[in-house]
């Protein structure tokens, strides 16, 4: 991830408070997890750029699980204490818990965040979290959030076993790497081979070689490490 998230068990499985209300000055909404430390769950958001995120945190192999909206801390804003909910606590396979604050810049800027992040971080240190990050619309990369969505939007599909056998032998065929066009032309699918392509990617058993350009017929894809030794 962009950010230095890097996260001990993140707590209760379901926000401190309710996230999606119906407010009218606010999309609301929940997005399915695919991660197993997730349970699988579906994840409430409020705001697309918290959408966004939950959609980054998805496809980050890193991270093993999240909370929106945990549990709130005190901070002490140099006169008196207050109280902070996080959007997000995450824990990262580093064993790190991190605080996480999503927020559009202009609201950033508005509220003075620039100057009390310090004190808040502080705070978070103090509940127990190892660090606190502040991710606005410049940290939430588009392109990588398009990638999520792509494959995000193959989980909440039935996969078709036949055509996924036939992905897996394709890939095995090229070595465990290969170009999406070239595996398509191979799988012989047709028109389903770029979901079939998508799907291996959103069950784990590929993944992008390079994250930064867009998963379309020219992406790399090849078998996550721990599986290229598998037989």
């Amino acid at each position: 991830m962009p950010a230095t998230l890097r996260s001990r068990h993140v707590g209760k499985p379901s926000p401190s408070r309710p996230v999606v209300t119906g407010r009218r000055d606010c999309i609301t909404g929940e997005v399915p997890s695919g991660k197993v430390g997730m349970g699988y769950r579906m994840v409430a958001y409020e705001g697309l750029l918290a959408r966004d995120f939950i959609l980054i945190l998805e496809q980050d192999d890193a991270v093993l699980r999240y909370q929106e909206e945990p549990a709130p801390f005190r901070w002490h804003d140099g006169v008196r204490w207050r109280r902070y909910t996080a959007d997000f606590a995450v824990e990262i396979d580093d064993g790190r818990r991190i605080a996480v604050e999503v927020k559009p810049r202009k609201r950033v800027i508005r509220l003075g965040w620039d100057g009390i992040r310090p004190r808040i971080e502080a705070g978070a240190r103090a509940a127990g979290y190892d660090g606190f990050e502040l991710w606005t619309e410049v940290e939430v990369d588009a392109l990588r959030v398009a990638n999520a969505a792509l494959v995000a939007s193959e989980r909440t599909f039935v996969a078709d076993e036949a055509e996924q056998h036939t992905m897996r032998v394709v890939l095995d065929r090229f070595g465990g790497q290969g170009l999406v066009r070239d595996l398509r032309a191979a799988s012989g699918l047709q028109a389903r081979a770029f979901r079939a392509v998508v799907a291996l990617v959103a069950r784990g058993e590929a993944e992008l070689a390079d994250p930064g350009r867009p998963f379309d017929d020219h992406a790399m894809i090849r078998r996550p490490a721990n599986l290229r030794s598998a037989p």
